[in-house]
Formats: C-alpha cells, structure tokens, sequence
C-alpha cells in the first residue's frame, strides 16, 4: 500500500469538493471575464463562492481574493502588506521579520522589498527547524510592520 506523505505541497481533492467542481471542467467551463453567457455563469459561480466565503469568515465579499496559488498568495500578502505600511512616521526603513527557512517565494520578496526599501530581518532555526521564540522577540522593532513564519516547509 502506498503512502502519500507530501500534504504540505499538495492535497488530494475531497470527493465532496470534486463533486461540486466537476460541471466546471466539463460543462461549465466559461472565463469568469468573458462577456458570452459561459463566461457570465463562471463569473456568477466565483461570486457566489466570494460571498458564501466571506460569510463564513464574517468578511466583506469584496475581502476575499482568489489566487492562483500559494506562491501568488505569498506575493500579495507580503508586498502587500509591506507597500501599505511603507510610510512610517518617523521616515525610516519599515522593518520586515523572516526566517532564513521561508519558502523561496517569500525569500525572493523579502529580497525584492530589501531593494524597495525595506530593512529585513532574517532569524535563523534551531536545528529541528524551529524558530526560538526568544530570537524572534529579540527581533521585534518598533518599525516593525510584518514577521512571517512558516509554519511547515516541504522543501527542505
């Protein structure tokens, strides 16, 4: 019998959700921003899933944004975040906390917002990979406007 255990990168999809998703790979197959009756039943499904969504979460409908994926997710959250709280107060660099262990994507960010600007700090993981919680204390400034840390890496 075999024994998936990569989870982290990616997941089987549930029976349930597969069920509720097939029409959409065979029938139902529009580009949500086509203007053609496909397109506008596509548009209608993503809307309705935004809103069903935002409910759950008590959110806005407009709150809720689908990506592509984790790698696109990860740019939006950092760049973000970091651009919107760009302009301190006081004129200094805004100061970002990461590890040294992040997923590539984040990595490659931090690196972007370090040329845009941006002051980052990388903590280092003991040798089980975890952030010592006094390493990460020790790094919080009071221009710090974003920490981020993974919570599981499939890649190393």
């Amino acid at each position: 019998m075999k024994i998936y255990l990569d989870n982290a990168a990616t997941t089987p999809v549930a029976k349930e959700v597969l069920e509720v998703m097939l029409p959409y790979f065979s029938e139902k197959f529009g580009n949500a921003s086509s203007i053609h009756s496909y397109g506008r039943e596509a548009k209608e499904a993503i809307e309705k899933s935004r809103e069903k969504i935002a409910k759950k979460l008590n959110a806005e409908p407009g709150e809720i944004i689908f990506t592509s994926g984790g790698t696109e997710s990860n740019n939006w959250a950092l760049k973000g975040v970091a651009l919107a709280g760009k302009n301190l107060k006081d004129g200094g660099k805004p100061h970002i906390i990461t590890t040294k262990i992040e997923h590539s994507c984040v990595l490659n960010s931090a690196k972007f917002l370090e040329k845009n600007g941006f002051e980052v700090t990388y903590i280092d993981v003991d040798k089980y990979g975890l952030v010592e919680t006094e390493k990460f204390e020790e790094a919080i400034r009071k221009d710090t406007i974003l920490a981020t840390v993974i919570h599981g890496n499939n890649e190393i």
